[in-house]
C-alpha cells in the first residue's frame, strides 16, 4: 500500500528535486532521501531536524498565496530567512488544504510539464491525510471508551481497536504513554505497525502494544524502536519521557494497564529526560495510582514526618533513604555513603528525634519508608 513516505519519494523522483511533505500547519510528515548533490537550505534542515517551521517562516510562505493556490506555484527565496526558491504543490482534498509538498528549485529547473503529475501525487497525499485523520479520531474515541467505560459498553470498541493493531482479543498487551513534543500531531499519519495502535489522550499519546514488543525495554531508544518511531531526533529524544503499564491478559483489561502507565508517567516526569518508567519498577510508588493524594498523605505522612521532610538536611535525608533501602544495615549504609558508621547512627538519631518514629519498630520503619518515597508526589 502506498504511504506518505512513498509519495514524497515519488515527488522527488518526478521533479528531480529534494522534497518535503508538511501538513497544513507546517509540521513535517515525510521527506525524500538526501543526495550528495541536493540543494539544502536552512528551512529544509530545520523542518527535518525540528519537524516544524518557525512562525516567521510560516507567515512568509502564507504571504506568497499558498493557501489559496489551486495547483503548483513557485515561491521566491529569502536570504534573511534562509529560504531557497521552491516549487510548492498544495495537497488538497475536497477543496481543503491537507498539506504542502516543498521542492527546492533555486534555478527553476523543474519542468512545468511535470506539474500535472505532481498535482495528482499531491491529491493522493491529501486523500491519505484526510482518511488518516478520520481513522485516528475513531481510534481515539475507541480508546477513551475502553479506558473510561464499562466492560459491556466497550465490547465492540475492544474488537475494533484490537483489529486496528492486528491484536487477538485475548492476547497479552500493555499500554505505553509517551510524553514527546509534537507526537500527537504525527500519529495520524504514521505508518501502521503490527501489534501497535496509537491513540491521543490528553496531552500525551498512548500506544496499545503487544506485550512481547516492550518486554525488557530499559530506555527511550529501545522503547521508541519497539513502537516503530523511526528517524529519531536527538533533540526530541532527550526530552521524551515514557511509561509502560502492567501487562494485562487481554484488551478488555486495557483500563488497568492504562492507569498503571499513567502512574508511571507521573513518576517519569520527575526524573531526567529520556526516562522510561515501567510498572514493575514503581515499587511503593504504585500506590499513587490506587488512592487519592490526600488519602495517601493522611495515611503515611503525619505532621511530624512532613516537617522533618521539609526541613531535614540533604545528608540526613540521604542517610535515611539508604539505610531504609539497605534493610536497616548501618554498615552497608556507611559503605554506600563513604562515611563512618557512627555518622550513620548520629543522623538516624536526628531522624528519630524529629519524627517521633522508633526505628527499631518495623511498623514505624515501614510508614517512614512510604512517607519518604511518596511525599514528593503528594505536595
Amino acid at each position: 500500500m502506498t504511504t506518505l513516505d512513498d509519495l514524497a519519494e515519488q515527488m522527488a523522483r518526478l521533479t528531480d528535486a529534494p522534497c518535503t511533505l508538511e501538513d497544513a500547519e507546517f509540521r513535517l510528515i515525510a521527506f525524500s532521501d538526501h543526495r550528495a548533490d541536493d540543494v539544502v537550505d536552512t528551512v529544509r534542515q530545520r523542518s527535518i531536524l525540528q519537524r516544524h517551521a518557525t512562525d516567521d517562516v510560516r507567515a512568509w510562505f502564507r504571504g506568497q498565496g499558498i493557501e489559496e493556490a489551486e495547483g503548483p506555484l513557485r515561491t521566491p527565496g529569502d536570504a534573511g530567512l534562509g529560504i531557497v526558491a521552491r516549487l510548492c504543490v498544495p495537497a488538497r482534498h475536497l477543496g481543503r488544504v491537507q498539506g504542502y509538498f516543498w521542492l527546492l528549485d533555486p534555478d527553476e529547473r523543474i519542468d512545468p510539464a511535470t506539474w500535472p503529475e505532481a498535482a495528482r501525487i499531491a491529491e493522493s497525499a491529501a486523500h491519505l491525510l484526510s482518511v488518516a485523520e478520520r481513522r485516528q479520531a475513531r481510534r481515539d474515541a475507541l480508546f477513551r471508551e475502553l479506558v473510561e467505560g464499562g466492560r459491556l459498553a466497550a465490547r465492540e470498541s475492544a474488537a475494533d481497536l484490537a483489529d486496528a493493531a492486528g491484536l487477538d482479543l485475548h492476547e497479552p498487551l500493555a499500554c505505553v504513554l509517551v510524553d514527546r513534543p509534537e507526537l500527537a500531531d504525527q500519529v495520524a499519519s504514521r505508518p501502521a505497525r503490527p501489534g501497535v495502535v496509537w491513540a491521543r489522550t490528553g496531552d500525551v499519546v498512548a500506544a496499545v502494544v503487544r506485550a512481547r514488543l516492550v518486554e525488557g525495554v530499559s530506555g527511550t531508544d529501545e522503547l521508541l524502536t519497539a513502537l516503530g518511531i523511526g528517524r529519531r531526533l536527538d533533540h526530541l529524544d532527550s526530552v521524551t519521557r515514557a511509561a509502560v503499564g502492567p501487562v494485562v491478559p487481554d484488551i478488555d483489561s486495557l483500563a488497568t494497564t492504562f492507569r498503571g502507565a499513567r502512574t508511571g508517567l507521573r513518576v517519569a516526569r520527575t526524573r531526567p529526560p529520556g526516562s522510561v518508567v515501567t510498572w514493575a519498577s514503581l515499587g511503593p510508588l504504585a500506590l499513587l495510582g490506587v488512592a487519592r493524594d490526600d488519602d495517601l498523605a493522611a495515611a503515611v505522612v503525619d505532621p511530624a514526618v512532613a516537617r522533618f521532610l521539609a526541613t531535614a538536611s540533604p545528608d540526613v535525608l540521604a542517610t535515611l533513604r539508604v539505610w531504609l533501602d539497605e534493610a536497616g544495615s548501618a554498615s552497608r549504609t556507611a559503605d554506600r555513603l563513604a562515611v563512618h558508621r557512627q555518622t550513620v547512627y548520629h543522623r538516624l538519631a536526628q531522624v528519630q528525634q524529629a519524627t517521633g518514629c522508633d526505628l527499631a519498630r518495623g511498623q514505624d520503619r515501614l510508614r517512614l519508608h512510604l512517607a519518604v518515597e511518596l511525599a514528593p508526589f503528594l505536595t
